[in-house]
């Protein structure tokens, strides 16, 4: 279940962090159920994810991200084929 962040203080929390996060390596996939705002490489990674977009893409796959680049949004499932991330929990 996914905090609301209409509200600063939840929306604080889940900008540090507060609400948790997941670590997934090469061939690992997030916990169903849980949401994350953000998507961090530990190392060059590349991962596919669904995300709740009201415009552009709701779905990407095979995306690149370089060791240390975040990527902010509301995503439902990552998956990682390559290195490792971190992912914030909502």
């Amino acid at each position: 279940m996914s905090n609301d962040l209409f509200y600063s203080g939840n929306y604080q929390k889940a900008a540090f962090g507060e609400f948790g996060l997941r670590v997934i390596a090469s061939g690992g996939t997030s916990t169903v159920g849980e949401q994350y705002n953000a998507i961090q490489a530990m190392e060059d990674s590349t991962i596919s994810c669904t995300n709740a977009a009201t415009g552009g893409d709701t779905s990407i796959s095979s995306l690149v991200i370089l060791a240390g680049q975040i990527i902010y949004g509301t995503f439902h499932t990552i998956s990682c084929t390559g290195g490792k991330v971190i992912a914030y929990i909502e």
